[in-house]
């Protein structure tokens, strides 16, 4: 058996359907957090949710058996749990901490977004940002038919926003019925739900969508009617996460208002792994304009830009480039922060002064590209980053005083705006070739997995070898002795040891020895092979009620999109070939 061990502690984070955009954003949050602590390592564990339960649907099958991944919550020796859903395997609201969790009383535990009594919690302010949205439609906009598609009943955040939504229509005097409302499963599938919703209320003026993944399908259906959000109705979600900026038209959406879900969750966690008390902590929010609802927290004064005030600048920056604060930076990179005061300021002290050197123009030039060179674009959405540009373009074109300081800085702002194109179709490109490559990887594993000749079978041992083409580039397969078969209703049992078949690291493979592979299921994340990394995700291996063994994967953006499709693949390639 293989030695395992080392001083690391490991953070599980236990969540649904990893896919989806809000999972990505906490995972994302989280990810970053555990980046500033060097002793600490993250495993994501994730299941689908199913709502219906209905046996005799595949779909029922597939996620029961795919939530076995949960049952390495109670073997692998977590020292950490953050967990964002109270109702996992069944048990739900309070009787998660007396039943399910009792193996981890001694585990220190914060959970995000759910209503779990006497634990610790994170979660939004759902009234304030919700508040602000609606009095601003009404007030402002003088919208008087508002209604929302919410979520499910078993998921506290979503029956809260319900709440305030009714508040808030019900202190601006507006009448509620159940007719202006519609639930969903809270998934990107709510067309049913939305069709429903406008059939009854053809006349909506703006429409609430308990998250953004909702926001998808009411878009699908308004598009169909003919209806444009932001000018026919005006639509806005919840957790405004890094999907929203790319609809089409852009999403607006209530989100946090500084430090992130996960920032904070990790935050507490480690004050409590260090034998602190932490209470609960509720995060303010606020809500981020976009085109499907125009909304601005403020404009950008003559006053305040002929001050070049710090603050002010730095206002700027952190009203478009929202998700820079809640990132980690390491002291070798640019801070973009820095590098956007030094170019705006210095725009702002040559319309003051009336004047730009050619030269003073070239070194502007040069520190926007370096701006734009080191991933700002990745801190904001480029609909938002276009209208801040033009907000402060326009304000300081009515402020200037010459024709050559005027001609000089809007050169500068075309240029901000011509980088910031190249920027994000550089990254739409590099996405592409990464998309296609792992296709063309993955077809590549089915080639040499497939059984061409009766004699000679394709074993066990051909299909590890072919691993590296799955299309993940950082990956641990492994697999059980002998493979674990499903049976609904009776307690699933793994195995206490396992085997590591192969590492890929960087898409370069190696397979372990037979005698090397085999150690327990508590220390897969301590074995010396796996890649440098430090956040991983785990992903069941199964084909119908039979689980092989788990795909340990680099957690990142790849991961959440393609893991659950490969683990099925290399599940299906193992079945067809009689393993």
């Amino acid at each position: 058996m293989a030695s395992i061990g080392d001083s690391k502690k490991t953070i599980g984070l236990i969540l649904e359907d990893i896919s989806v955009d809000y999972s990505k954003e906490i995972i994302h949050s989280v990810r970053t957090a555990i980046a500033g602590h060097r002793d600490m390592r993250l495993v994501v564990l994730a299941g689908i949710h199913d709502e219906e339960k209905n046996r005799r649907d595949g779909n029922y099958w597939y996620k029961t058996v795919h939530n076995s991944v949960y049952h390495l919550e109670e073997m692998l020796n977590l020292d950490g749990l953050i967990l964002t859903l109270p109702n996992i395997c069944g048990v739900s609201g309070d009787d998660v901490i007396d039943e399910r969790y009792s193996k981890f009383a001694s585990v220190p535990k914060v959970f995000i977004s759910t209503d779990v009594a006497d634990a610790t919690t994170v979660r939004y302010d759902n009234e304030q940002g919700l508040r602000e949205a609606i009095e601003y439609l009404v007030n402002v906009k003088g919208v008087t038919r508002l209604c929302m598609l919410g979520g499910r009943d078993d998921n506290g955040d979503a029956q809260e926003r319900k709440r305030v939504f009714m508040e808030c229509l019900q202190r601006n005097r507006l009448a509620y019925s159940e007719d202006m409302y519609e639930k969903t499963d809270m998934s990107i599938e709510s067309r049913a739900p939305a069709e429903r919703l406008m059939d009854r209320n053809p006349d909506a003026q703006a429409i609430f969508c308990v998250n953004d993944q909702v926001a998808v399908s009411l878009y699908d259906v308004l598009k169909e009617r003919g209806i444009t959000p932001g000018k026919d109705v005006q639509v806005f979600g919840y957790d405004n996460t890094k999907f929203a900026g790319t609809m089409i038209p852009p999403l607006a959406s209530i989100g946090a208002d500084g430090v992130t879900l996960g920032q904070k969750a990790v935050e507490l966690l480690l004050e409590k792994m260090e034998g602190r008390e932490v209470e609960s902590v509720i995060l303010p929010t606020r809500l981020y304009g976009r085109e499907s609802l125009e909304y601005e927290m403020y404009e950008y004064t003559t006053m305040e830009m002929l001050q070049v005030d710090q603050a002010f600048v730095y206002r700027m920056f952190d009203d478009c480039f929202y998700r820079y604060a809640s990132e980690i930076h390491d002291n070798d990179e640019v801070n973009l922060r820095r590098l956007f005061y030094e170019f705006i300021s210095r725009m702002l002290r040559s319309m003051i002064a009336g004047t730009m050197t050619m030269e003073e123009f070239t070194e502007l030039r040069k520190l926007i590209h370096i701006f734009f060179s080191n991933g700002a674009m990745k801190y904001t959405d480029p609909a938002k980053l276009v209208r801040s540009i033009e907000r402060l373009q326009n304000s300081m074109n009515k402020s200037q005083k010459t024709v050559t300081a005027n001609y000089m800085n809007n050169r500068c702002f075309s240029y901000m705006k011509d980088r910031a194109i190249l920027a994000m179709s550089e990254e739409i490109n590099a996405i592409g070739e990464n998309l296609k490559k792992g296709r063309e990887r993955l077809q590549d594993f089915f080639v040499q997995c497939m059984d061409f000749d009766e004699v000679a079978k394709v074993d066990e041992e051909t299909i590890i070898r072919c691993c590296d083409r799955l299309g993940l580039p950082n990956i641990a397969v492994f697999l059980f002795e002998k493979p674990v078969d499903y049976q609904d209703g009776k307690p699933l049992e793994f195995p206490n040891v396992i085997r590591l078949m192969c590492t890929v690291r960087d898409e370069e493979i190696r397979v372990l020895a037979p005698q090397r592979r085999l150690c327990p299921v508590s220390g897969i994340l301590e074995r010396t092979e796996l890649p440098k990394r430090d956040s991983f995700a785990a992903i069941p291996i199964f084909y119908g009620c039979r689980i092989y063994g788990l795909l340990l994967s680099e957690m990142n953006e790849y991961t959440a999109d393609r893991g659950n499709i490969v683990a099925d693949q290399l599940g299906r390639t193992l079945r067809i070939n009689g393993l």
